[in-house]
């Protein structure tokens, strides 16, 4: 009484609530409590009793300051009710609309609603109320004295509800509008019962205006005033179509009731009796509104004119009563029931007075077929009798009563009696023929059909017949039942069918012309297909005495209207097609032929040839032959008119497609002339590329031997019409061939396949000896238009497209003739131009690079105008990716003969840049042009590609052209010459612009030229090109070497001394073993370091590939000689740092310290390597390439040698475009690719399969360097730990990889470029910068959160290269920042030709990730018989799916491996691949670590995983409940995050924790443990809590959030922390779910409870906490 709380809450938020007694023992209390303004006891079950007594408790309180009760007060977005004014009577509209309110609300609310009855609107639908509280709305609608609105639509009543509230409404006295449920509509007689009453109460309701029953949230209400007032004359009225069938059925009740003067009823929808049986409609009409409908005709029946009923497809309930019923309508006029012949009339249903046939005969029903239908036509004649003012049933005009007994009539009404049949008789007058159109649904029957016909014998009709069924062969099955009529076959009694048929459908049915005579009155017919109908066809028109007296045939063809081969017959169906025109000629019947829509009449058909009567009979018009264009043979090259073209191409637009520059080659004049200025071919491989891809089938006048010849009189012949020409052995003549106009068909052959070797080789048969082939006539084709008369080129380049010296002839006699060519291979044309050319240079391609315009700082918006590209200008695509030109046989011919003496007189300089001289022949022609040119004086020889051999030639060649070379690539070698031959001690000193390579070191070395030479004095440092060193340069080094190393140390301090701290031969492919060998002897020279100024520093010949082992061993003792004379002064060894790479000094320095504690102390060995294809362009440096045998056996060596080093890691880089630019041109399909162009067409058929090209390259190079790791390994010390990985480059970094250096040793002193992770520093501090930029934009600056705990068990860390190289951190630097999730440019899939298998077998730890693996790079793994070494697999982010998984651990455990730690996360692992993993672990004593994340792992694999490891052995089908203990594994570590281990996962995983005495982290992260319940998580944190062992608990995201997963909810974060012991776990990290175990409590603290792990289905016993103390360290 005296309390101060405003508000009671009572809300059940358990099983049971106060119940009936609590809420009577509350209501005594209510009576005297002043202070309440809010009350809710829902979900209590109070029921109907407490809620009553709790109602009238506050009634019966005077002082109750109530407002709100339950769910019905007044809420910020909805009304509701306010108790206080509806007790003021204030409140007289009330919506509680979707409120759910149950029964015990509304009985609380009706005691106030009947108390205070002021409410005059009142709106309780959409809620939850049934029993109880529909009888109390139910009472108060009977009692109520204001109410006027009422809506409760959406209550769940059932039939006794909605009857009560229909009673209800109809006692009422107040109601204007009301909107009441009434349950669904049905046709049993109960709820039509009530409906009725329903209706009959609405007529004599004083006050209701409209009403509405609609279950939708939109009201439609029926306005009953109208009917009152005689408004409404049909039914349903106009705007119903939204009416809920229980509302119209009420309403039609209502009409009937009041009895208006209705006109109209229509019950379903219409249609069309006459033209088609009205099916459909009868499908969507309902019988639910029948019983409604015959009370209004029954009721209504004085004023009904008009009545339209879609009787439903088998209806029999009420199917009598409707004809009944009808019967009373005196006044109707039309009538219409739909659907007739498909309701059900029962013969013991018929009135007495109906039992008569009336004019239909009675052998009609006598039969079978009829008998069915008997009924129906009694009840029709029946109700036609009642009916004497009836004028249309169906659509029929019956006329009076005297017409009524036509037998016109009479048929038809049969018809209307027979299911799926409609018909229409069509008086055409005039004494034409009637005719009655017919359509006939499959349902129909055709015998009963053409019965009821047999009515009409006397008067014959014309059928037009249709069968509307869309299934064919359904359509002629019932054709074929016309058999039987149209025979004219009649028994005793039963008229003959004299009536003639018409088909109109579009096929015929075979049997029914097979069968029928030669009397059948069959008029018209269609087919589609003439070859199904063809033999039936001749069996009718043929077979008999005399043809099918059939008038016209239609041919409709389905799918092809026309086409360009005839259709071919064979020679029975000839004959057969014979017989068929001569039938239609000497029928005396026969009108005409549509063939698809032409009329061919008789006359027509007598005059045609057999060939063009199969035509029309076909019904597919012949297309006339298309203009056929002879094109020469070409082949289209992709050209570009500019360097800045090739580089940065336009953005390919769909809408706005790129148009290329394509050169066709020969050069057709007649259709595109060429109006280039300039043009290359350089690099082109122009032969090559004639001799693979261009083929003499391919055009027509390079495979006359193919179509000309003999039987070649088919080319002009249409296919099909082979047999019509005459097979004579004729071999046309070629003139003959020319002034033929007529259209051609070369491929005639049908046994000759084109783009094959057969074709080919039998064109080259026709070959004489002295023709050349077709590959040297098409280039010299080419050759000829190029340098035609007409051509402007005046600049042209043809180097390196594989010419002989014929066709360098060629060449030079269409150059003399030519007069605008100025310029070929860069050397000048024009006679003018020759005489005062003074220098000459061929500098490979010729092509300029692109000059980057200088912007000036001030200027903003920098420099937007490009230069426009020359539009007559084109170069070839291979000339830009070529960095060096080949110079072929034809090449050096064409600059013998055209670099002449009498040609060139003034020529003093030649340069030869950038060339690849591979043939002896070639460079023979290039010395004597230099020996025949008098006046020469300066020779620039510089990168060229050369052999060991041709370099002496040239070098013979400079050697005679010394005494006059005044520069040879700077040296002043004239003077040297001199210098020597004089004698007098002169020395010279050499220039420093000198490009040492082969030439001038060779020279120096062949003429004894270093005693008078001698160098400046200032430092400048001498550079060798060594790439381009071959054996003759090597040896020339050498002498020079020993040369200064002879000059003693006096001499070395002095001028002249020689100053080279570097040999970098790295990347050289021409030089031997016996040179190196000669160089490392040379080095050992022991006052050599006392003749170098500054000696040398570093040595370098990584990437040589002819280099064999003995050279590696060469280098080997030649560093342990540096070894040995270190302390030397005057040996080189004194200042000698790096050989290949390795820092020597370090391993000097670790060699002397030794080891510290029992472990190697040494620099780790880090060997890059960048896959990189076969590419002249490339700039990657040697070391990065892939290793020779040299490298190989060396480095094995080092690590031989210097036991210190700790381990050696070998890194594989895949560039992203490798294997995108591999597929650009490989052609292993059907093609030539897409920059050849050009469709396949009858002049050029189907390109031949050309094998790959740099596809192939691309998997060689990545094949390669595997085996070359493996070989590597192999050589390698035993006790070595080798690492290898491979994994794309990190997008946007590659130029920072590439731009590393040589080192190969991880050392940590003197300058941090000198270690070989100084690229990869760089490379991380670029990704972490990037990392902070984006979290500065999406956090808005926020640190980086801190990593929780760091898993480096089995020190699995140290094995992915994208922690120990690339810095990933999992907190500044995270995975998807190294590699992003989106970036598909960085994605690289490794061809599954691919072998990666052979690296398990050497290695210690491979590390293989986002390379795509699948299965197929697997295969050979169960080759390997043994693993002897291997500890590490880390093969995330690939595809090995459960098929890989299962290849990976069964050769693991058939090899007895030793493997520690697994990773294979993200590969598309399943539960299938879950469980192999489990089934291996006991034959993998060693594996104690495994990373699974990220896969598609479920329950049934989870649960795998926790058994095995957890030693219980799956039970037996036999015993489900029975589990074998074997024992736990010693498995430390498992992580299991982004699967879906979900609840089940979650119980086993807590059992095993539980007691696993070795198992030291666990993460189940992102597993969906809490979606259903969050005992499975809590149990899991109970087992962590209870483990003796465990560390780490990861269970992040487990719960779902908002987005996605998240942490768990406060409620659970808040239960575990209470119940978590004190101290051990952090709460920040508890409420993110994860649980590490900083230290172990005090016994005290083990004393508190705490949760259980609750007992899981394999017995496992519970473990409570474990009292002993624990100190985790990070695992």
């Amino acid at each position: 009484k005296d309390s101060k709380e405003a508000a009671i809450e009572f809300a059940n938020r358990t099983m049971y609530g106060i119940e009936v007694v609590g809420a009577i023992f509350l209501a005594h209390f209510l009576r005297l409590n002043s202070s309440l303004t809010e009350l809710n006891f829902r979900l209590n079950n109070v029921e109907k009793d407490g809620a009553k007594a709790l109602s009238q408790s506050l009634l019966g309180n005077p002082q109750s300051m109530l407002r709100s009760v339950n769910t019905m007060g007044v809420q910020k977005a909805k009304p509701g009710v306010d108790f206080a004014m509806l007790k003021s009577g204030q409140l007289t509209t009330i919506d509680l609309s979707k409120r759910m309110l149950d029964d015990d609300d509304f009985v609380f609310l009706e005691e106030w609603l009947r108390r205070y009855d002021k409410v005059t609107d009142l709106n309780v639908s959409w809620n939850n109320f049934s029993r109880d509280g529909v009888r109390k709305l139910a009472r108060y609608m009977k009692e109520t004295k204001s109410l006027i609105k009422l809506n409760c639509v959406g209550l769940p009543v059932n039939l006794e509800g909605a009857s009560l509230l229909a009673r209800a409404v109809t006692e009422n006295q107040t109601l204007r509008q009301v909107a009441l449920p009434l349950g669904p509509c049905h046709d049993d007689s109960e709820r039509q019962q009530m409906l009725q009453q329903f209706g009959v109460g609405l007529a004599s309701h004083p006050t209701l205006e409209k009403f509405a029953t609609t279950r939708t949230p939109s009201l439609e209400y029926a306005q009953l005033a109208e009917v009152r007032e005689n408004k409404v004359h049909e039914c349903p009225p106009q705007r119903s179509s939204g009416w809920p069938r229980i509302q119209m059925c009420a309403y039609m009740y209502f009409i009937a009731a009041v009895k208006p003067d209705l006109e109209k009823l229509v019950l379903g929808g219409n249609g069309k009796p006459k033209t088609e049986y009205p099916r459909d409609v009868c499908k969507g009409s309902l019988p639910d509104l029948i019983p409604a409908s015959l009370a209004i005709a029954h009721d209504v029946s004085r004023t009904l004119a008009q009545v339209s009923i879609a009787i439903p497809l088998g209806y029999s309930f009420r199917s009598m009563d409707v004809m009944r019923v009808l019967t009373v309508c005196s006044g109707l006029r039309t009538l219409k029931l739909l659907g007739y012949a498909s309701a059900i009339m029962k013969e013991q249903q018929l009135p007495a007075e109906w039992t008569g046939l009336g004019s239909a005969p009675r052998w009609l029903f006598e039969g079978e077929r009829l008998q069915k239908r008997r009924c129906h036509w009694q009840a029709l004649h029946g109700l036609l009798a009642a009916l004497p003012q009836l004028e249309q049933f169906n659509d029929l005009v019956l006329g009076g009563l005297n017409m009524r007994e036509q037998p016109e009539l009479t048929c038809l009404l049969l018809m209307q009696c027979l299911e799926g049949v409609a018909t229409e008789l069509t008086d055409l007058g005039g004494g034409s023929e009637a005719v009655l159109r017919a359509n006939l649904q499959a349902e129909a029957d055709v015998e009963s059909f053409c019965d009821v016909l047999r009515l009409l014998s006397r008067t014959p009709l014309l059928i037009d017949l249709n069968f509307t069924d869309k299934r064919m062969e359904q359509v002629k099955e019932q054709q074929a039942r016309l058999v039987e009529p149209l025979s004219g076959h009649a028994s005793e009694g039963i008229p003959r069918f004299t009536h003639a048929v018409s088909l109109r459908n579009s096929v015929i049915s075979e049997k029914l012309l097979q069968e029928l005579d030669c009397h059948a009155p069959l008029r018209e017919f269609g087919f589609e297909n003439i070859a199904l109908t063809l033999p039936s066809l001749f069996a009718a028109m043929c077979g008999r005495e005399k043809p099918l007296p059939v008038e016209r045939i239609r041919i409709h063809p389905k799918w092809m209207s026309s086409r360009f081969p005839r259709k071919r017959f064979k020679k029975r169906q000839h004959s057969w097609l014979d017989g068929i025109q001569a039938a239609f000629i000497r029928s005396d019947r026969f009108v005409e032929l549509n063939s698809a829509g032409t009329v061919f009449s008789r006359s027509q058909i007598e005059a045609m040839s057999p060939s063009e009567f199969a035509d029309v009979i076909t019904g597919v018009t012949l297309e006339d032959f298309s203009e056929v264009v002879r094109h020469p043979p070409a082949m289209p090259f992709l050209c570009f008119p500019s360097r800045r073209a090739f580089e940065n191409p336009p953005v390919p637009d769909p809408h706005m497609p790129v148009e290329q520059l394509f050169i066709s080659l020969p050069v057709n004049e007649e259709e595109a002339p060429m109006q280039m200025r300039v043009l290359s071919l350089c690099m082109l491989n122009l032969r090559q590329q004639l001799v693979l891809k261009a083929r003499p089938d391919e055009w027509p006048d390079s495979s006359k031997p193919l179509w000309l010849g003999r039987g070649s009189a088919l080319r002009f012949a249409r296919p099909g019409e082979e047999h019509e020409v005459a097979q004579e052995d004729n071999v046309d003549d070629e003139e003959e061939m020319e002034g033929d106009d007529r259209p051609v068909r070369y491929h005639w052959r049908p046994d000759l396949h084109l783009g094959t070797a057969l074709a080919c080789a039998m064109i080259a048969e026709e070959l004489t000896p002295t023709e050349p082939s077709f590959a040297d006539d098409l280039l010299h084709q080419s050759l000829r238009s190029i340098l035609s008369e007409e051509s402007p080129v005046q600049d042209l380049d043809l180097r390196g497209n594989g010419l002989t010296r014929e066709d360098a002839k060629l060449l030079l006699d269409l150059v003399y003739q030519s007069k605008t060519l100025l310029r070929l291979n860069m050397i000048p044309v024009s006679e003018d131009e020759q005489a005062s050319c003074t220098s000459l240079h061929i500098d490979g391609t010729g092509i300029k690079e692109i000059e980057k315009p200088q912007v000036p700082d001030d200027d903003p918006y920098g420099n937007d105008d490009e230069e426009e590209d020359p539009s007559d200008e084109a170069y070839v695509n291979e000339a830009f990716k070529a960095q060096r030109v080949r110079m072929d046989d034809g090449d050096g011919y064409i600059f013998l003969q055209m670099v002449a003496p009498n040609a060139f007189p003034e020529l003093r300089h030649v340069s030869l840049r950038k060339l690849d001289i591979p043939q002896e022949s070639t460079l023979a022609h290039i010395t004597d042009a230099l020996l025949n040119l008098p006046a020469v004086e300066q020779l620039s020889l510089s990168d060229l590609r050369l052999s060991s051999r041709s370099s002496s030639l040239l070098l013979q060649a400079v050697a005679e052209l010394a005494p006059r070379l005044s520069s040879l690539n700077g040296l002043p070698l004239a003077r040297l010459v001199q210098l020597r031959d004089a004698g007098d001690g002169g020395m010279l000193e050499l220039p420093t612009n000198v490009e040492w390579n082969d030439f001038p070191l060779g020279a120096m070395a062949r003429l004894s030229l270093w005693p008078v030479a001698a160098f400046g004095g200032a430092a400048q440092e001498l550079k060798l090109q060594g790439r381009s060193f071959t054996d003759v340069g090597l040896r020339g080094l050498c002498v020079m070497l020993r040369h200064f190393a002879g000059q003693g140390p006096a001499a070395g301090r002095g001028a002249g001394m020689l100053q080279l701290t570097k040999i970098d031969l790295s990347g050289n492919m021409q030089i031997t073993d016996a040179t190196v060998a000669d160089l490392c002897h040379t080095l050992k020279t022991p006052s050599l370091g006392s003749g170098l100024r500054g000696g040398l520093r570093e040595l370098s010949l990584r990437g040589c590939m002819r280099l064999k082992t003995r050279s590696a061993y060469e280098l080997l003792n030649f560093v342990q000689h540096i070894r040995e004379v270190a302390r030397d002064s005057t040996s080189i060894g004194n200042t000698l740092q790096w050989v290949n790479g390795v820092d020597l000094e370090a391993l000097q320095g670790i060699a002397g310290r030794g080891t510290a504690g029992g472990r190697a102390s040494g620099p780790a060995m880090l060997l890059r390597s960048i896959i990189d294809p076969a590419d002249e362009k490339s700039t990657l440096h040697a070391s990065l390439a892939s290793m020779s045998e040299c490298d190989t056996h060396f480095l094995a060596g080092v690590l031989h040698q210097f036991q210190s080093i700790p381990y050696c890691h070998l890194h594989i880089i895949v560039p992203p475009g490798l294997l995108e630019a591999a597929t650009d041109d490989d052609l292993d399909v059907w093609g030539r690719g897409d920059d050849l162009g050009g469709p396949s067409s009858n002049d050029s058929p189907f390109p031949m399969p050309v094998v790959a090209g740099r596809g192939a390259a691309a998997k060689a190079s990545l094949q390669a360097h595997i085996d070359s790791a493996r070989r590597f390994f192999e050589a390698c010390p035993i006790l070595a730990e080798l690492r290898i990985s491979m994994v794309p480059a990190v997008p946007g970094c590659e130029d920072l990889l590439r731009d590393a250096g040589p080192e190969v040793l991880i050392t940590s002193g003197g300058s941090a470029s000198s270690s070989a992770m100084a690229c990869f520093n760089n490379v991380k501090q670029k990704l972490q910068d990037k990392a902070t930029k984006k979290r500065k934009a999406e956090q808005q600056g926020s640190d980086p959160p801190k990593a929780l705990y760091v898993n480096n068990i089995n020190r699995q860390r140290l094995h992915c290269c994208y922690r120990t190289l690339y810095g990933k951190d999992d907190a500044e630097l995270k995975h998807r920042d190294i590699m992003p999730n989106d970036q598909r440019a960085a994605a690289v899939s490794l061809p599954s030709e691919v072998d990666v298998s052979q690296l398990f077998g050497v290695s210690t730890s491979v590390d293989l990730q986002h390379l795509d693996l699948s299965p197929p790079h697997l295969a050979k793994l169960p080759e390997l018989v043994e693993m002897p070494v291997l500890t590490h697999v880390n093969l995330n982010h690939n595809h090995l799916g459960d098929v890989g998984i299962e290849l990976l651990f069964r050769a693991l455990v058939d090899a007895g491996s030793s493997i520690e730690h697994i990773s294979v996360a993200s590969n598309n692992l399943g539960d299938e691949g879950a469980a192999i993993i489990a089934a291996s672990l006991g034959s993998l004593p060693r594996l104690t670590s495994l990373e699974l994340c990220e896969n598609f792992i479920q329950e049934r694999g989870s649960i795998a995983l926790a058994e095995a490891i957890g030693g219980v052995a799956p039970p037996d089908e036999g015993d489900v409940d029975e589990v074998a203990p074997v024992g736990p594994l010693p498995v430390l570590s498992v992580d299991l995050r982004g699967n879906r281990s979900r609840e089940l996962g979650a119980r086993r995983w807590a059992e095993v924790i539980c007691s696993h005495p070795d198992m030291k982290f666990l993460c189940l992260a992102q597993n969906e443990l809490g979606c259903l319940t969050k005992e499975y998580f809590l149990d899991l944190v109970c087992a962590a809590v209870a483990s003796a062992c465990l560390s780490v608990l990861d269970l992040q995201e487990n719960f779902p959030g908002d987005v996605g997963m998240g942490p768990p909810p406060p409620e659970v974060t808040e239960e575990l922390l209470a119940e978590l012991p004190t101290g051990e776990f952090d709460p920040a990290e508890v409420k993110r779910g994860v649980f590490i175990r900083r230290h172990r409590g005090a016994v005290g603290a083990a004393e508190k409870k705490g949760r259980q792990p609750q007992q899981g289905s394999s017995g496992m016993q519970r473990h409570a906490h474990s009292p002993s103390v624990h100190q985790s360290t990070n695992p």
